[in-house]
């Protein structure tokens, strides 16, 4: 055999030993539907994508990845690929393109964005724990505001009234009193001025969130800063410096020894790192964590209570047994507690498959992966977006049985009815290193408010009237703005 014979030989060994490494390294691709140049596959979204995403697992399997603009999206549908997925550092990202400003510190640090986030959630945790979270020192705070609702309540007695008008201001209130250490009288010009901003920021962020499937068209929208995006720019900063405002009288009469709300707490924490180069405790990161906390913590509480009260309407025998409980447990006189739902399954039950039966985030707020991933066995680069699509998992035949399309407060009852049995992936404040930092004040304030206006008043539909309970997809899944009636129970 020549010498070229054996050059050749050993040439084509090399490059079938290569060929076969490529086939085994390369490394396995999401599926997903093909979209239409530029804007992806928007033109076949419905008005309820949630829905049609769901219906697109069934054909490309509980993970998969589809082009929204010029965004590819990774779209997880399965709870417990959520699951793994959302324990891990590398999905616990936010991406960098969003409607709403940060400040420069924020950005830089990443402390909302990235890791740091870490950090930042252990603090708040720690921080409300210590507040009161869960303990009669929060609920006296919102035992309060309850009061003030119920009068502003009894002024609509017998008169189809559109609740949702009333309930907004209290919660945003609620979140006043654990951030800034006080509460704002209903008539306040300063608390009229913040429900408003609240009100508008909602509005207009829901209105720009698809720009950032066009970062290119967010740019130029971002350097003229015109339309809703300029308006939304003007409520951010008038929402941010009534934070600073907040912060910056804290920090005047700041005392180490009497810690009063969450600013306290995260201004010495500010001092006590303040040697620290790496540290992400910083004033201007504080009044975007603030801020945060009212569109968070204000919106999907108001959502839900809506909903119960719709519910409470719609479905009068779910009321009785309600107020039945509300009279054996609590009275008349007494003002509810968090630890009677101990003694109240049914309304506790009630109040959960309602978060399931109308999810109240059917999408997830949008993760962006830190580095490169694996989920499913299908490779996940870094700087992805993933979209969880919670609506998947709370109408899951599978996991609720073939009625789940049904409100059935039954499905988180024992068979005595006497105990709430919630699954693991009934999780209506999402999973993981994400999850809601503020799930316990959150179900402390439904409760509360659903139990102390039920112990009040009888709720019905108004004559000739009957209540849509179809949804409108806002920030949150909402029930459709109408009148209900208020009686006062004898």
């Amino acid at each position: 055999m020549d010498v070229t014979t054996l050059i050749i030989i050993a040439l084509l060994v090399v490059l079938v030993s290569l060929w076969m490494t490529s086939g085994r390294n390369e490394k396995k691709r999401l599926p997903g539907p093909i979209g239409l140049p530029i804007v992806g596959y928007i033109p076949f979204m419905t008005n309820k994508p949630y829905v049609k995403l769901t219906e697109l697992s069934k054909v490309y399997g509980p993970v998969y990845s589809l082009r929204l603009g010029s965004v590819n999206i990774v779209i997880i549908t399965d709870y417990e690929l959520m699951k793994e997925a959302f324990v891990k550092d590398s999905f616990m990202g936010r991406p960098p393109e969003t409607p709403i400003e940060f400040s420069e510190e924020t950005l830089k640090t990443k402390a909302v964005s990235g890791l740091p986030w870490k950090e930042q959630r252990r603090f708040s945790l720690h921080m409300l724990r210590d507040l009161g979270f869960g303990k009669t020192r929060m609920e006296e705070h919102i035992k309060e505001e309850i009061l003030e609702l119920i009068d502003r309540l009894s002024e609509h007695v017998e008169k189809p009234t559109k609740l949702t008008y009333l309930i907004a201001p209290s919660m945003s209130n609620n979140i006043a009193s654990l951030v800034f250490g006080k509460r704002l009288k209903y008539d306040d010009p300063e608390r009229q001025n913040l429900d408003r901003l609240l009100r508008d920021f909602g509005r207009l962020a829901g209105s720009l969130s698809w720009l950032m499937f066009f970062p290119t068209i967010q740019k130029i929208v971002d350097y003229f800063n015109i339309g809703n995006k300029g308006r939304l720019t003007r409520v951010v900063r008038e929402i941010g410096n009534y934070c600073r405002n907040e912060i910056n009288k804290h920090e005047a009469t700041l005392d180490p020894n009497n810690v009063r709300d969450y600013v306290d707490g995260y201004l010495l924490e500010i001092q006590k790192r303040a040697n620290d180069p790496s540290s992400t405790f910083k004033k201007e990161i504080l009044a975007d964590v603030s801020r945060g906390f009212f569109g968070a913590g204000s919106e999907t509480v108001r959502v839900t209570v809506d909903w119960m009260l719709l519910i409470s309407a719609a479905f009068p025998e779910v009321q009785k047994k309600i107020l039945a409980e509300i009279d054996e447990v609590v009275g008349r006189e007494r003002f509810p507690t968090w630890q009677d739902r101990q003694s109240m399954p049914f309304t506790e039950a009630a109040i959960t498959e309602l978060m399931r039966w109308r999810t109240i985030v059917p999408l997830s707020i949008m993760r962006y992966t830190l580095q490169d991933s694996e989920l499913n066995g299908y490779f996940i680069p870094k700087n992805s977006h993933v979209l969880p699509v919670l609506w998947s998992i709370d109408n899951n035949e599978k996991l609720w049985g073939t009625d789940v399309k049904e409100y059935k407060p039954e499905r988180f009852l024992s068979e005595d009815g006497r105990k709430v049995v919630k699954p693991e992936f009934a999780i209506p404040f999402s999973i993981g290193k994400r999850s809601c930092p503020g799930k316990t004040l959150a179900e402390i304030e439904i409760f509360l408010y659903v139990v102390a206006i039920l112990q009040r008043f009888e709720i019905s539909v108004p004559p000739g009237k009957e209540i849509n309970l179809e949804a409108e997809l806002g920030i949150s899944l909402q029930p459709k703005r109408q009148d209900l009636c208020l009686k006062l129970r004898q």
